[in-house]
């Protein structure tokens, strides 16, 4: 009975979602986008994006930010990350930040990157957690902090981040971020670096 009763409580969430007209204008959309439509595409997601909708407009910017089915724009590309990551969206909050460390449409501002990276990396994102650690590597918006970068690194790697298992095995390796030089550890957070072989 309680089987059956949580199968009704996930089938009622996941048709909560249906009621709302703009999912199935959004499929339409990414449909039109995966099939190379790239123009049929942008114009729906741009109806989306302008009525308030995330998703659309995190797949907006990056239709502007690639130059696909819209000139390429790197403000354009910034402004819809931007209204994106106001309403929490994950990949506009990440992009936002990407574009705040490039400058890519937005004026570089190393300390507003390394502020959306950390939000990010506060709730676990693994590829966010790796760029606060190359932040407080490097001091880049944050002040430097060896002992703060190898924590984020090993978050990162826990959430299965290999770059951050490589950037570990170099520490290691060189001795760098306070860490000795130990070719055993560098080889076993190289291992963790690789994917898994069946």
């Amino acid at each position: 009975m309680r089987a059956l009763f949580r199968c009704l409580l996930l089938g009622a969430a996941l048709l909560a979602g249906c009621d709302d007209p703009r999912q199935g204008q959004y499929r339409l959309a990414m449909q039109r986008v995966f099939q190379r439509d790239y123009r049929a595409g942008a114009a729906l997601l741009a109806t989306l994006a302008q009525n308030g909708h995330a998703p659309s407009q995190f797949r907006l910017g990056f239709l502007y930010r690639l130059g696909l089915g819209v000139p390429r724009n790197l403000r354009l590309s910034g402004y819809w990350f931007e209204k994106a990551a106001q309403q929490g969206h994950v990949g506009g909050q990440y992009w936002l930040a990407e574009s705040y460390r490039r400058g890519d449409g937005v004026p570089r501002a190393p300390e507003l990157a390394f502020q959306w990276f950390n939000r990010l990396a506060e709730q676990g994102y693994a590829p966010a957690q790796y760029q606060v650690a190359l932040a407080y590597t490097e001091g880049l918006g944050v002040s430097k902090n060896d002992v703060a970068a190898v924590g984020w690194l090993q978050r990162a790697v826990a959430g299965g981040h290999g770059d951050a298992a490589r950037r570990l095995a170099q520490a290691y390796r060189d001795g760098e971020l306070g860490l000795p030089r130990d070719p055993r550890q560098a080889q076993q957070w190289e291992d963790k670096a690789q994917p898994a072989r069946f």
